[in-house]
């Protein structure tokens, strides 16, 4: 175990020193040609992931395009596993693209502190205080703005229509409470007994990641989320950590241990109604909705609510968590390439952008009635109004509040995360090593 607690710090502590060398003077040196092609056209780079199955980049960039015949935004493809590590190594080379993404929050304080990424202050300006853009200040930092929310999916509560009604079991209403999704899924887990189910769960619990549980406690604990994650004292995973391994022992959903060695996905679990329940983020709807259509997944019926919550009184007000997805501009860009590839950025977090994302089957950062009815416009996708409530009416808590230890907290509560469900350590053993290494770390002071 202190193999893998010291692998896990050199690993992140490599990609942050490859950025720490990024002074903006190596930027400079770095500098590739600014202006026009020679046909007066201009070119910017964009970087992507697993292009064939991900349309969002080579939609936004065709859209863009169409809007502005004279530019070109080429894409380039990125190892969806190691994008950070692949992109942190162009930025190194002075290679990287004008334009990229920020999958997620983990390692924007990385990106960022180095001077690896352009301000991007004037182009968010129009968009501070707009609650139509979700995300936006999530990135900043010291003041600036350093990158666009595009996306900015929810995590929610899927379940299947079809098998719910086939067991008699009442569809969930946007209101239970933990303890009532675990009473349910004992009652399904029961029903699907009594008919003869065999390797159908109640629900599924994606412990792949450490999003289940660890992103939904932060979000739903009462208080400050930026204060709980930088304290270094992660007790209060302790409960939700001890309800999935009692929900595991009880037979209601995939162990970890098999999600591990099998490498079993959230699709080939929901999506082939091998699982009634799903808590998962918005993200699965589009492709869910396309597999639907395409026959890579049985056909049901399906929606989706709102995550449970701690308590009757917070269901009112539903907490749930995910990190924005923002375009950064490279900070080696200047002239008119700079302007044209903030120009894009601008446009990609606007309405016209989430439009083009929308008609993906992914969810834009930027959201009013008609980019929700473009989204939803799938023969396989649900529509109804409790849909809507759930894709929009949460509080959406940052999975990765940001700071200089982000990176270390959160690979120590992988490596907590790991042992517990494995059932190498109890939930108390596991996370008090996880604090006493954060705050040996030196990072939170």
């Amino acid at each position: 175990m202190r193999f893998v607690r010291a692998a896990a710090r050199v690993v992140g502590a490599v990609l942050a020193m490859a950025l720490c060398v990024l002074a903006p003077a190596a930027y400079a040196g770095k500098a590739q040609p600014q202006g026009r092609n020679a046909d007066g056209t201009i070119t910017i780079t964009l970087a992507g992931w697993t292009l064939a199955t991900r349309p969002e980049f080579r939609a936004l960039a065709d859209a863009y395009h169409a809007q502005h015949p004279d530019v070109t935004v080429q894409v380039k493809e990125y190892s969806a596993d190691d994008y950070d590590k692949q992109l942190i190594a162009d930025l190194s080379a002075g290679s990287s693209t004008d334009v990229f993404p920020i999958k997620n929050l983990r390692m924007f304080y990385t990106y960022a502190h180095p001077g690896a990424l352009a301000d991007l202050s004037d182009v968010a300006a129009p968009y501070v205080g707009d609650h139509d853009l979700r995300g936006l200040e999530s990135y900043r930092l010291d003041g600036s703005i350093y990158a666009m929310p595009y996306r900015q999916d929810v995590w929610v509560l899927f379940y299947n229509r079809t098998m719910l009604a086939a067991l008699g079991i009442d569809e969930p209403d946007g209101a239970w409470t933990w303890d009532e999704y675990e009473r349910q899924c004992g009652q399904i887990g029961e029903a699907l007994k009594a008919r003869g189910d065999q390797g159908v769960y109640a629900t599924y619990h994606h412990t792949a990641w450490q999003s289940m549980p660890q992103g939904i406690a932060l979000a739903q604990r009462r208080g400050n989320p930026d204060s709980t994650f930088f304290s270094g004292d992660y007790s209060y995973l302790e409960p939700v950590y001890e309800r999935m391994v009692r929900m595991e022992d009880e037979g209601l959903t995939l162990p970890y241990n098999t999600v591990s060695s099998s490498k079993t996905t959230y699709q080939s679990q929901f999506g082939t109604q091998k699982a009634v329940l799903l808590p998962m983020a918005t993200w699965y709807m589009g492709p869910l909705a396309q597999a639907q259509q395409d026959g890579d997944a049985d056909r049901f019926e399906w929606g989706i609510v709102p995550l449970p919550q701690r308590s009757k009184a917070d269901v009112a007000h539903p907490k749930s968590f995910g990190d924005p997805t923002g375009f950064a501009v490279s900070s080696r860009l200047s002239g008119e390439r700079l302007a044209v590839a903030k120009d894009f950025v601008a446009w990609a977090s606007g309405e016209q952008g989430a439009m083009a994302l929308a008609k993906t089957g992914a969810l834009p950062a930027y959201w009013s009635d008609d980019v929700l009815d473009v989204f939803l416009d799938h023969p396989y996708m649900p529509d109804d109004e409790q849909t809507r409530t759930a894709i929009v009416s949460d509080t959406v808590v940052e999975e990765n509040p940001v700071g200089a230890a982000t990176q270390v907290i959160q690979d120590e509560l992988q490596i907590a995360h790991t042992s517990i469900l494995s059932r190498t350590r109890t939930p108390q053993d596991a996370l008090r090593r996880a604090s006493n290494a954060v705050k040996s770390s030196g990072l939170l002071d």
